[in-house]
């Protein structure tokens, strides 16, 4: 009998214990030349776009590549995958988003698909367009070709008479919808609902005013034939009116509850909607009598988040509070009683928080929810089963939509993100059966020419990876675990034998056997070099050998059978998952092994793990369907940076297990997959699901990168034993110039003025290269609320801000190349300002003061290495700005009431007494680098220029009418800026002013909300901290 397997350890753990973003669409079957070559045309113009705009041709390399690929493919007649690559090269070519003022000359992280705020709703066109509706007012159109806004609708944005506008409405636009024949949009915001032009983006008309109401429209929805409009909203009725007039049809009388959702059924005869008192309604809009045809509770509790009709166009999907999808049974499809009204048919559990919002497929056959947990799943009608579950939102999944032809799902979330996912039942790819009986491992060659397979019928298959073409097939001896190549011909494989053999592909033979095991090999890795070969064992120890010699050169022993282990990059370090949930880290670069590490990853047993090509970060995943990414310390500490919980089983009870890992060639994405026969691939740095690779029928037991990363290789077990080459398309296709998942709060330029520095909630650091607008790097590791951010000479920052789940703050400083962190514990960190040598910096801190109703404020000078040198306290006092002079002499702070200090902070004492500048509070303030001149904002949108020598203000003027949100001085002494409530950004000059007042210089009306600002050192441009997530370069006069 064999022994237990890696693969069978995988089970037995599991069971012991207790889309893609799409940049590019599905190509329609029989693509054929035409379609390429239409495709190939607008990509050209697109890229002549982009040229126009001076993107650097650099810039341009990635989609020029992708179009390559694709002429190749169009030549050998595979038109479906020319397609695809031509798709993909669209989202890879930079662009200026559509909407933008004069003299923006850089977008740093295009917000492709993405709102400023919320998304409260999405809608599909008949042809496959894309709308969304937000918090920000705004309604847009997007080109799912290459994630580009097409249309933006700003009726709402502007709307008037609306009392909703400065109260009640806090959703901003709440709904949109196609009418069925594509060429008119209605959209609700406040009091009204507006049509107009999908392509122009032009008001048609005012199709409903609700009056002098301060109650909301929250839902519309068009009859299948676009001749009604339904009409839901706070005011607790639901009106049903014609699309063209807007003359009402029909009005139910109060319900004396919150209208959520609106539909029609789809013959167009009945009106479901969805209440907040846990309540689904069917009205007959055109029926005689009682239209009221149903009242029934449609949640358990909470209001009705979402509903939707079944095919039926009698039952009716409802969902909410109570964690769940429920279907009910509706009247019949004329809207009278049936035998059955009012039952519940089924429900849909899996979601671990409130379900947001559902839809239906045209068909009816497949239901798609979306929650607070942040998932969008996939459900069988007919079953209730759960079929898939895709993760991608950084925050909670508001609205979900499904495309008419059923295959595609968007879905939107809290931060504004727009997601959209495919549906098809199988990803394009090439299966191998040749094996007749399960396969547990697989393995590329380092120079991507092969791939071997194997597993319980005791052989080893070698592949062509370009081809698939089997090229060999050696009798392995035992049923094998696990394979590594060392290079392009020699392979170490290892099973139920207990012995680690070296192959020489080409011979056919045993090169070296590598003994010591007593029990079942479960796992192999190797060293980049081919230096150095590592075995797990079900006997509990972990081997080091040299695959040259043959010989042992360690032995660890661990608690529990070594079910995983990888090598690091440099050979040094070994990474141990036991079979108990445990992950070690083992310094291997002396003679015996030394533990530095060990923790509890894993609930149900750590089944595999990997490093990253840098070597700083480890993957694991377990039996308890985790995935967790970890930083390496220098000393092998683990610090958790990303953790995914798989979807759960279809029975709704856990994760699924997952059995592999692997880290793509980049570095940025991971494999995983296991139980539910999906691979997934994670994109790190944006903590989303970036593709889910399906074709494998069962558990899908090992999956491994081409080396160019073009190419993943999965193996199944069981029911499956088919290894399958996956053409991955391109993976961060949808975020081609990087870019934020949330919104950036800081930012700051290099003192060469060659790089920006940008701070997000999403608890990165991205650094651009403001030319070219290209992402350099993404600083992990931090997971505090940023406020401020600053160079610390070309090559290094230093970041301050909150920690979330505290009352205090931190200092993160970061070296860039190679990426290393470290913090240092303070208060709350609001500002940093680094000296013009480089050798120190100053933050602003603050310490909540206990039992004062007033924070402790403290100055404090660090060392470019984060000593504490120095600090000044400011107390007693509820200080709103605080800044440094340029040469961190001075630290010069203002407060609630508008009175300003200037603290010498060599001295470490007050200059002068307090200075009274406003009669209202401080909104910021700064101080050129020759400390004449103070430039400061109050609370009420008033600037003043003041002598600093005199205390004598010299100029004013009312800069916002909305106040001011930032102001920041000019390096040169020249402008300064302002930022407004309301996306209005002013420079203004500093050397000019008229008759006291100061002088506007240029102004801009941005479609976003501006965090904060930083100019290049050469006083000529700004870049902006913006709530998208992006930044803009901004060219002064």
């Amino acid at each position: 009998m064999v022994p237990v397997l890696r693969s069978a350890a995988v089970l037995l753990l599991a069971a012991g214990v207790a889309v893609p973003l799409v940049g590019a669409q599905p190509p329609a079957p029989g693509a054929a030349e035409a379609d390429v070559k239409a495709l190939r045309e607008t990509f050209q113009t697109e890229r002549e776009q982009a040229v126009k705009a001076k993107f650097p041709a650099d810039t341009l390399a990635k989609a020029d590549e992708l179009l390559k690929r694709a002429d190749e493919a169009a030549k050998g007649e595979n038109y479906k995958a020319a397609l695809r690559h031509v798709r993909d090269a669209r989202w890879q070519l930079p662009y200026l988003p559509s909407g933008l003022p004069p003299h923006v000359t850089r977008v740093l992280g295009e917000a492709r698909m993405r709102h400023s705020d919320r998304v409260n709703a999405l809608a599909y066109s008949p042809d496959g367009r894309l709308a969304s509706a937000s918090c920000d007012f705004t309604v847009k159109i997007w080109d799912l070709g290459n994630g580009r806004e097409l249309v933006t609708y700003r009726g709402h944005v502007d709307q008037t008479d609306d009392p909703t506008k400065t109260s009640t409405n806090v959703l901003g636009a709440t709904d949109v919808a196609f009418h069925p024949k594509g060429n008119v949009v209605a959209s609700a915001s406040g009091n009204q609902v507006h049509l107009w032009h999908p392509t122009t983006g032009k008001l048609i008309k005012v199709l409903l005013h609700l009056g002098k109401t301060d109650k909301p429209i929250t839902s519309i929805a068009f009859s299948p034939d676009g001749e009604l409009l339904a009409v839901g909203g706070d005011d607790f009725i639901l009106r049903v009116i014609e699309s063209d007039s807007g003359k009402e049809v029909f009005k139910s009388n109060s319900r004396n509850a919150r209208i959520e959702r609106v539909a029609f059924s789809p013959n167009g005869k009945l009106v479901a909607l969805g209440d907040n008192n846990s309540q689904v309604a069917v009205y007959v809009p055109r029926g005689k009598g009682n239209q009221l045809a149903m009242s029934v509770q449609g949640v358990d509790r909470g209001g009705v988040f979402g509903v939707a009709f079944a095919a039926d166009s009698g039952s009716v999907f409802t969902c909410g509070l109570d964690e769940k999808a429920r279907l009910t049974a509706g009247p019949d499809p004329d809207g009278k009683s049936a035998g059955n009204t009012a039952t519940k048919l089924r429900e849909f559990v899996g979601h671990s928080g409130a379900v947001n919002r559902l839809a239906v497929t045209a068909d009816g056959k497949t239901l798609v929810t979306c929650g607070e947990d942040r998932t969008v799943r996939v459900w069988d009608v007919a079953s209730g089963k759960a079929l898939r579950s895709f993760q991608g939102h950084m925050t909670k999944a508001i609205a979900v939509a499904v495309r008419g032809d059923g295959q595609q799902v968007a879905s939107a979330s809290e931060d504004g993100a727009v997601r959209v996912w495919d549906l098809n039942a199988t990803d394009e790819h090439r299966a191998l059966k040749d094996a007749k009986e399960s396969l547990w491992a697989v393995a590329a060659s380092p120079d991507g020419k092969w791939v071997a397979a194997a597993g319980a019928d005791r052989s080893i298959r070698v592949y062509s990876m370009e081809a698939g073409k089997l090229e060999a097939t050696i009798d392995a001896g035992a049923a094998m675990t696990a394979l590594v190549f060392l290079d392009g011909n020699r392979l170490v494989a290892s099973g139920g034998d207990k012995v680690v053999k070296v192959w020489d592909l080409a011979a056919k033979k045993v090169l070296k056997e590598l003994s010591g095991h007593t029990l079942a090999v479960l796992t192999v890795a190797a060293s980049p070099d081919g230096n150095l070969v590592v075995s797990g064992s079900a006997d509990a120890s972990v081997r080091g050998f040299a695959p040259d010699s043959g010989k042992e050169v360690w032995k660890w022993s661990a608690r529990k059978a070594a079910v995983a282990v990888a090598v690091r990059a440099d050979g040094k370090r070994v990474a141990v998952g036991i079979a108990d949930g445990g992950l070690s880290v083992l310094d291997v670069s002396g003679p015996a092994p030394r533990e530095l590490s060990t923790l509890a990853a894993h609930t149900a047993g750590t089944t595999c793990v990997a490093f990253s090509p840098d070597g700083n970060r480890l993957a694991s995943v377990g039996g308890d369907g985790a995935l967790r990414v970890w930083s390496v310390g220098t000393d092998g500490a683990l610090t958790q940076l990303v953790r995914f919980d798989g979807p759960v089983t279809t029975t709704g009870t856990a994760a699924a297990p997952l059995s592999t890992v692997a880290f793509a060639p980049d570095g940025r994405y991971v494999a995983t997959a296991g139980a539910d026969a999906v691979v997934r691939v994670w994109d790190i740095q944006t903590k989303s699901e970036a593709r889910g690779l399906r074709g494998h029928t069962d558990w899908v037991t090992s999956v491994a990168f081409s080396p160019n990363g073009q190419s993943l290789v999965a193996v199944a077990a069981e029911k499956d034993n088919t290894l399958r080459i996956f053409e991955l398309p391109q993976l961060d296709a949808a975020s081609a110039a990087g870019g934020h998942m949330l919104a950036v709060n800081a930012v700051a330029v290099s003192p060469n003025g060659k790089l920006v520095a940008t701070a997000a909630i999403d608890h990165t650091i991205k650094v651009w290269d403001i030319a070219t607008g290209k992402e350099v790097a993404t600083l992990v590791g931090n997971a505090d609320t940023p406020f401020a951010v600053s160079f610390v000479g070309n090559d290094a920052l230093v970041m301050g801000g909150r920690v979330p789940t505290r009352d205090s703050g931190r200092l993160h400083l970061w070296a860039l190349n190679p990426s290393r962190s470290t913090a240092v514990p303070t208060g709350e960190v609001y500002t940093v300002v680094t000296a013009s040598d480089a050798a120190r910096f100053g933050a602003w801190a603050s310490r909540q003061a206990v039992g004062d109703t007033v924070r402790n404020n403290a100055f404090e000078i660090y060392d470019a290495k984060g000593k504490l040198l120095s600090s000044t306290p400011d107390k007693g006092r509820n200080v709103r700005s605080a800044t440094f002079t340029s040469d961190l002499a001075w630290a010069v702070a203002g407060d609630e009431s508008g009175t300003l200090r200037v603290f010498d902070l060599e001295k470490g004492e007050r200059i002068g007494g307090d200075w009274p500048v406003f009669q209202r509070g401080f909104a910021d303030l700064g101080v050129t680098a020759d400390k004449k001149l103070l430039v400061a904002a109050d609370e009420e949108g008033t600037i003043k220029i003041a002598d600093v020598a005199k205390r004598d203000v010299i100029a004013d003027c009312p800069a916002h009418k909305a106040g001011v949100r930032a102001l920041i001085v000019s390096p040169t002494g020249k402008t300064f800026v302002t930022l407004s409530n309301d996306r209005e950004i002013k420079a203004w000059s500093l050397t000019e002013f008229k008759d006291k007042k100061v002088v506007e210089v240029r102004s801009w009306v941005v479609p976003v909300t501006i965090n904060g600002a930083a100019y290049t050192p050469d006083g000529k441009s700004v870049v902006t901290a913006n709530a998208d997530g992006t930044a803009y370069v901004l060219e002064l006069p």
